[in-house]
């Protein structure tokens, strides 16, 4: 019988990662419904003939939406920043720039997989990101002044607060000897 993984411990660095992209997500443009999923299906060519693949190695298991610049570095949920995806790229790629991903020997990218028509399909991708327009902003870019200066002032609170949940825990598990 086997039986399943114990729970990963939940760390501050991983908590404080989720805030962070929760704030960013939300000081960005979300504008993917219907009308841009099937602009994406049909710029990739995909019919009752030929089903949707993974956009970077061409998997028929598609499972997920790719944000092609992550949510974490400044990427939108747009036209243009988001791709099919099966779940091995997707988890493997994380944050990294597609094309460089796409041909490296990471493990599970499409490079170390021996897909062979890489640089077809980085071409394909770009002329997607073209097409539609997609000029990628950074956070601060897209916020006024007084937003700008509103958000450093969380960051800077949000810096203090995690300093002091680290503190605690680590005066906790000194005290306790707990790992």
């Amino acid at each position: 019988m086997r039986l399943p993984r114990v729970p990963q411990r939940t760390t501050t660095g991983f908590a404080f990662s989720m805030v962070d992209r929760a704030l960013k997500e939300g000081l960005s443009t979300r504008r993917f419904g219907q009308e841009e999923i099937a602009r994406v299906v049909e710029f990739f060519g995909h019919d009752d003939k030929k089903p949707p693949e993974c956009v970077y190695c061409g998997s028929l298991e598609v499972k997920r939406w790719d944000h092609l610049i992550a949510i974490t570095m400044g990427g939108e949920t747009v036209l243009g920043n988001m791709v099919l995806s099966c779940a091995h790229c997707d988890d493997s790629r994380r944050a990294m720039q597609f094309q460089k991903w796409m041909k490296s020997d990471a493990p599970k990218s499409p490079g170390s997989r021996g897909v062979e028509d890489l640089d077809h399909r980085i071409g394909s991708i770009e002329a997607y990101v073209r097409q539609s327009g997609y000029a990628p902003r950074t956070v601060e870019q897209r916020l006024s002044p007084s937003e700008s200066e509103r958000l450093n002032a969380i960051n800077s609170r949000l810096a203090t607060i995690r300093k002091d949940i680290e503190a605690l825990v680590a005066d906790y598990r000194e005290r306790t000897t707990a790992t």
